[in-house]
């Protein structure tokens, strides 16, 4: 009786930790691979495609940092230039994946439309599509489609203070690709600090036949003792 009750209850941990295990597919998604301590920042980000004016890989401790010694510093220098930072990935539809981490800004941001935030976009390959269900966070505007974090770095944020933001969602029809940004909109100037990226597809659930089998067999194995 004790071996079938233990038994039941490996296999249901098993098949929990395959549930939610989840690995990030992010090349330097801590921005450690080009800091330098006590360094100013310096140009772009190793793994990812930087845009915008200023989108640079700072390190403490002359920046913030939230974890290790690096952070990737995104300085908006105002009338939308938006500076930021993407990784792209295969996916196919119907996947869920998440896209998490820290911001923070220095000072107070502006109430306006100068903000930070994370995004996921999925995309044919040749145009980005509208996402599928959105489990958390926001939809972006129709023209630029995608599901944005949540909450984001904005005049509400306390400065000086790193911030958890996150995004999730459903890849729609038509995927071929995922993409993973992390973006300063700048109506007006203003710098956010991203860090401890993690984006991940969430493995499919545990085959509940197996949990079933699980369950009858250990049933069946406590009755006969």
């Amino acid at each position: 009786m004790k071996f079938s009750m233990l038994f039941a209850t490996a296999v249901i941990a098993v098949a929990l930790v395959a549930q939610q295990a989840a690995a990030n597919v992010l090349v330097n998604g801590g921005f450690e691979t080009d800091a330098v301590l006590n360094a100013p920042p310096v140009g772009g980000a190793t793994g990812w495609t930087t845009f915008g004016p200023s989108a640079t890989t700072a390190s403490a401790n002359l920046d913030p940092v939230h974890a290790g010694i690096g952070s990737l510093r995104l300085a908006g220098n105002g009338n939308f230039t938006v500076p930021g930072a993407n990784q792209t990935f295969s996916a196919s539809p119907g996947e869920l994946w998440n896209f998490e981490g820290y911001m923070l800004t220095p000072s107070a941001l502006p109430t306006d439309a100068t903000f930070g935030l994370l995004k996921i976009v999925w995309s044919n390959g040749v145009i980005d599509l509208p996402p599928g269900p959105i489990t958390v966070g926001q939809a972006g505007p129709g023209a630029n489609p995608g599901v944005e974090s949540l909450p984001f770095l904005n005049s509400a944020s306390s400065p000086n203070t790193w911030q958890f933001t996150q995004a999730q969602g459903y890849a729609p029809a038509g995927t071929t690709q995922v993409k993973f940004f992390a973006l300063f909109v700048d109506q007006s100037a203003g710098v956010g600090y991203f860090d401890s990226l993690d984006a991940s597809r969430i493995p499919e659930p545990a085959s509940l036949a197996l949990f079933g089998l699980a369950m009858i067999g250990g049933v069946a194995l406590i009755r006969r003792r």
